[in-house]
């Protein structure tokens, strides 16, 4: 027979219980009372220990480094002092900051003070050269009265040897302004004619202009400054060219008169020596003097020359008899020519050989209808066998007047012109003022 196990029913006093059995533990609550009403707020007990624990590790922590830092004050002065170092490093860069600024703040004022300076000197040449004009104008004038030969120079751009750079044309306006910023300036290049009056080559506006860019500024002066010293070298050069071409008049008429015997510029004057050339760095009032001194020299000369019979008095006409001994065309025996004979028909002009007065006009004698003319310093002309005389006695008269026509009249064979040329009441051959007229015959 099996068994089975008889489950035996267990009693009240064999039964053991937990030791916390029948007690019960509350819940912690935060209860918070607001007008009469509660409410309540269970918190377990695992979260008020997280809670309370954290705190205390806070609470350790905070005095512990405060009972750190209060045992160790050597880290609060280091701190301190690193917190100097930087505040003085700071206050050393704002100072140079400051430094910087002011210097270049000064350096601005400096630029625009050198700026106004550099202004005031180009106006100040621009007023020179103005001023100028008429005195240069005057003096071309004059000279090309004389004879002499002018030529404007060129000075539309600046000489690139001398300078590095050529001006920019005066019409691109815009163009220098960009060079400089300079909006305050009115930028013109000197264009005109020597002896006329010339544009300005730097007009200032009222306002300075930008000074940003100061070394564009400063080139850009530079320019101007050169066109100007371009127009003034040009103007010297003009008046050193002239005074040469009146000083070598002057030397030829000079040599003429004293091949003629005549007084000249030389005599007396104690002074001679070559033609040296003024340097072209010599101010312009010494050019001015010299060519004004020259021009004076030449006109003595020319006053000199003009009272000389070097001039043909019928121009083209060939030489039919020369001063001197010939044989008488009418009595056929050896005779004294006191003259020259030029062929010529009638109604040909006859013009004065120089300057001077006429002293007869009409008939006389053997000369037919003859003119003479008083040159001064005891010369004297005659142009005899006229067929007309126009010209009357006491007339003032200049070279190359018209005084009559060739004929035929008085002792004469046919018409021609008998010239003689007197001094001192005694006739010369004329040929030697003939011949030194032709050789100064573009000074006449």
């Amino acid at each position: 027979m099996s068994q089975s196990a008889v489950r035996q029913p267990t009693s009240a006093a064999n039964v053991r219980e937990p030791k916390n059995f029948g007690k019960r533990r509350e819940a912690t609550l935060i209860t918070i009372t607001r007008n009469g009403h509660e409410r309540h707020f269970p918190v377990s007990p695992l979260a008020t220990g997280m809670i309370v624990g954290i705190l205390a590790m806070f609470a350790v922590g905070y005095f512990s480094a405060t009972a750190y830092l209060m045992l160790r004050d050597d880290l609060i002065g280091m701190t301190q002092a690193r917190n100097a170092r930087l505040l003085h490093e700071y206050e050393d860069r704002i100072a140079s900051l400051r430094s910087n600024l002011d210097r270049v703040t000064s350096r601005q004022l400096l630029d625009q003070q050198a700026i106004e300076a550099e202004v005031a000197q180009l106006m100040e040449r621009q007023e020179a050269l103005g001023g100028r004009d008429g005195r240069i104008g005057k003096l071309i004038e004059n000279a090309q009265k004389r004879g002499l030969q002018t030529k404007t120079p060129d000075i539309s751009s600046v000489d690139p040897v001398a300078t590095g750079s050529v001006v920019t044309p005066a019409d691109d306006k815009p163009a220098l302004e960009r060079r400089a910023g300079l909006s305050g300036f009115d930028l013109r290049g000197s264009s005109g004619a020597l002896g006329e009056p010339s544009q300005p080559v730097l007009v200032v506006a009222a306002n300075m202009p930008d000074i940003s860019n100061y070394n564009e500024t400063r080139d850009l002066f530079q320019s101007v400054k050169n066109r100007i010293e371009q127009v003034d070298r040009s103007q010297r050069d003009m008046l050193d060219t002239l005074r040469k071409q009146a000083v070598e008049r002057s030397y030829k008429i000079a040599t003429v008169l004293d091949q003629l015997g005549a007084k000249s510029a030389k005599d007396g004057s104690g002074v001679g020596g070559p033609y040296i050339a003024l340097d072209p760095g010599t101010a312009f009032e010494a050019h001015v003097e010299a060519l004004d001194q020259s021009l004076k020299s030449l006109d003595k000369a020319n006053t000199l020359l003009s009272r000389l019979p070097v001039g043909n008095p019928a121009k083209g006409a060939p030489l039919s008899s020369p001063f001197g001994a010939r044989t008488d065309p009418f009595l056929g025996h050896a005779a004294m020519h006191s003259g020259l004979d030029f062929k010529a028909s009638t109604g040909t002009e006859v013009r004065a050989a120089a300057d001077g007065k006429v002293i007869d006009a009409g008939r006389n004698g053997g000369y037919g209808n003859m003119v003479e003319i008083d040159h001064g310093n005891g010369i004297a002309t005659r142009y005899a066998h006229l067929s007309k005389i126009k010209v009357s006695t006491g007339d003032k008269i200049t070279r190359g007047t018209v005084i009559g026509e060739v004929g035929s009249t008085g002792r004469s064979t046919g018409p021609h012109l008998h010239y003689e040329v007197r001094k001192h009441g005694k006739a010369v051959d004329p040929i030697r003022y003939l011949k030194a007229g032709r050789s100064i015959s573009n000074l006449l």
